[in-house]
């Protein structure tokens, strides 16, 4: 391995030179961050430090791969490892952001530079795309160099050294208020989704989590529910399919236990009365393949993820409440719960959040039986302002 010093603009950059498999020479550019006005010697130096620190890489193939094409296959190689919805996701961004901007320039593992990644940030940003979008793009990419250095192709991520642009907060509708809840619960007990509107304001559950939900895994004996299956859109070929998977949530804290209180517990038995008479009552024209499923219509029919958040929408308008996205129920638990007084860690647990920050996981932790208090006054405070029988 050789190595020389180069100069772009007024600055000092390391060129290190390999070979790979077929003989052919590959180069790595290094940023030194010296400028060429009386740095000469101190830029010898560290390109010295360079071919030592390098040294041993010899034998490795360099990353002359587009980028692009490094990173398909580090997809390829962890596909079994990532779920299929995020495999799609990190796909389009692949094929519409990436590969287009990188390949035009002809941009390989080896010759990336920190500099060409804040400069495509940049650029995505200033062609309008999201901070917090742009923040995904920077941590495949990242993942995929790190899975790089990994299998020693490349000494380091250069990833690590760009900035990326800094998150930026939601700033969407206010989460409805206990009294807006109790309203929406109220206006819409009758409507096709009365269900996920309900667990999504009491539970907030996701609507993966509200579509998979069975009644198999509400144990009314111990009065409690777990959370293990998800109903998601996935891409298959040229369609887009809703697959049910089973013990499988959006993280490993995801899939959790929540309690019944005397209020969900009646809730929920008179739905499963209601569903095995409408059963009953439409015979062999019930939908029996949905029948361990919480979430179905009066046919039997599993609810569709994009039925739920259109219909939502419509029924917004319909009963002239304030438009919120049905995430936002998620977001309007997780508020009222802090309003009642709750620490952070207890909602975090109650929704099956990884985490939120490191003072909260490191110093607040769930106090035992908490979650059963949580149910009970939330249920007190609904109680209060809807009808007795939750279900008609």
């Amino acid at each position: 391995m050789t190595g020389s010093l180069q100069i772009k603009g007024d600055k000092y950059y390391a060129v290190l030179n390999f070979k790979d498999r077929g003989g052919k020479r590959v180069q790595k550019w290094i940023p030194l961050n010296l400028t060429t006005k009386g740095n000469k010697r101190r830029a010898e130096s560290m390109l010295n430090e360079l071919i030592v620190n390098y040294q041993g890489y010899e034998s490795i193939e360099p990353m002359n791969l587009l980028l692009s094409q490094h990173i398909m296959q580090w997809m390829e190689a962890n596909k079994p490892n990532i779920a299929n919805t995020t495999y799609d996701q990190y796909l389009n961004i692949l094929v519409n952001h990436i590969q287009p901007y990188f390949d035009s320039r002809g941009i390989t593992v080896s010759r990336l530079t920190a500099g060409d990644l804040e400069d495509y940030y940049t650029f995505k940003i200033s062609s309008g795309l999201s901070a917090n979008s742009v923040i995904k793009h920077h941590a495949i990419i990242r993942t995929a160099l790190q899975w790089a250095v990994k299998h020693r192709y490349i000494k380091e991520n250069v990833a690590d050294f760009a900035d990326k642009p800094s998150r930026v907060r939601y700033q969407g509708a206010e989460p409805y208020t206990v009294q807006e809840i109790a309203t929406l619960l109220q206006l819409t007990q009758n409507e096709a989704i009365a269900v996920p509107i309900f667990l999504a304001s009491f539970y907030g559950l996701r609507r993966s989590e509200i579509l998979g939900l069975r009644w198999s895994s509400i144990d009314f004996q111990q009065g409690t529910i777990s959370i293990m299956t998800t109903v998601v859109r996935e891409k298959h070929g040229d369609e887009i399919q809703t697959v049910v998977r089973d013990h499988t949530t959006k993280t490993e804290s995801s899939m959790r236990t929540l309690p019944l209180c005397p209020y969900t517990y009646q809730y929920f038995t008179a739905l499963r009365q209601r569903q095995q008479y409408q059963s009953e009552l439409c015979g062999s024209s019930y939908d029996t393949r949905f029948l361990d499923f919480v979430c179905v219509d009066q046919m039997g029919t599993l609810l569709q993820p994009d039925y739920v958040s259109q219909k939502f929408q419509k029924l917004l308008q319909q009963y002239n409440l304030r438009r919120i996205r049905f995430h936002d129920l998620r977001h309007s638990c997780a508020t009222i719960m802090l309003y009642l007084g709750y620490t952070l860690k207890d909602i975090q647990t109650w929704l099956g959040h990884s985490n939120y920050n490191f003072t909260a996981d490191t110093y607040i932790h769930a106090g035992v039986g908490v979650h059963e208090q949580m149910a009970v006054t939330l249920s007190e405070k609904l109680e209060a302002l809807l009808p007795m029988n939750p279900v008609s």
